[in-house]
């Protein structure tokens, strides 16, 4: 579904967007809206899954060729309907499958993703998915987070996750290297190996970990490039001529100062800069899962908590005596 379309479709349902995800009720469930053919739906059940549960669903399901993605304990997700199926529309089919998941006996879990207690009084998103939470968890959570993130600004270190960014774009230049060197095979997709290893170098020596990593690790991944095509200079000069390493280095310079050279590595190395970035693309993507990026997401399912359960029905009745 088009990025335009799916936005469309969370708004008929009253969802809310969060991340690259639309959360929200339909139907009293608690759903995760997600943008993929394969797994469409997400929500959480109070039981577990069961095969007479299965059953019913999947009967259900199958009149708009939608399907179970996957069950697994309480994690339940469902397929979106197939376009020559269809008997209605999209936001049809999402309240549909709320009601297929009533008719089947089951109920939303309240149950805590963090203290596993029940009794919530709230909705957000937590622990991969919209659903009942207890508003102090969601508070403790962002809290952890936020003192995570503070604590890793306070003792990391910049030099030190450049030092681990530089040895991790060592470590992920060495399979590119070896399928060259010794297999005369190029495999460019090995080159987005080398950001991804700066970027757990940068992690592993504790960098700071806000954007400077993604900007260390593109850097890295760079000079990576350049010093892997010297490197394979010096091996097939020494393996070649015969000659030793320190009769390579000794004309090293003059190399340096060749544009020609230069001029050949930079055209050699526009594929490699092609696949890079899909390493790079990886990085950003584990950005967020970095303690700065936790704390915002945790902050921002915070926002996101709407009350629910005995604290929902609490405030409504106060608003409805103050009318």
């Amino acid at each position: 579904m088009k990025a335009n379309e799916f936005t469309l479709l969370a708004q008929q349902l009253g969802l809310t967007p969060f991340g690259q995800v639309f959360c929200g009720e339909v139907g009293r469930w608690p759903i995760t809206l997600n943008n993929n053919k394969l797994a469409y739906i997400r929500v959480f059940t109070e039981q577990p899954r069961s095969r007479e549960a299965m059953q019913k669903i999947s009967a259900g399901l199958k009149t708009w060729g939608g399907r179970i993605y996957s069950w697994s304990g309480n994690d339940l997700w469902l397929s979106a309907a197939k376009k020559n199926r269809m008997q209605g529309s999209e936001a049809e089919y999402v309240e549909y499958c709320a009601q297929i998941l009533s008719d089947a006996g089951l109920l939303p879990r309240d149950r805590c993703p963090y203290c596993r207690q029940s009794g919530c009084d709230a909705l957000s998103f937590a622990k991969g998915g919209y659903g009942a939470v207890h508003y102090r968890c969601l508070q403790d959570a962002a809290a952890r987070e936020r003192d995570k993130a503070d604590s890793n600004l306070q003792n990391g270190s910049y030099l030190l996750g450049v030092v681990g960014a530089f040895l991790g774009m060592i470590v992920g230049s060495i399979p590119s290297f070896l399928t060259i060197a010794f297999m005369q095979m190029e495999y460019a997709v090995l080159f987005a190996l080398i950001p991804l290893c700066a970027y757990f170098g940068y992690k592993l020596f504790r960098g700071k970990m806000n954007k400077a990593a993604l900007v260390v690790s593109i850097l890295m991944a760079i000079l990576g490039v350049f010093l892997l095509y010297f490197e394979l200079i010096i091996f097939s000069v020494m393996h070649e001529y015969g000659a030793s390493f320190s009769q390579v280095m000794s004309v090293m310079p003059s190399l340096l100062r060749d544009g020609e050279v230069w001029a050949s590595i930079l055209t050699g190395a526009l594929q490699e800069f092609l696949f890079m970035g899909l390493g790079i693309f990886f990085v950003w993507r584990l950005i967020s899962s970095t303690a700065a990026g936790n704390a915002d997401n945790a902050a921002a399912a915070l926002q996101l908590a709407r009350p629910y359960g005995q604290r929902a029905q609490a405030e409504a009745a106060a608003s409805r005596s103050e009318d």
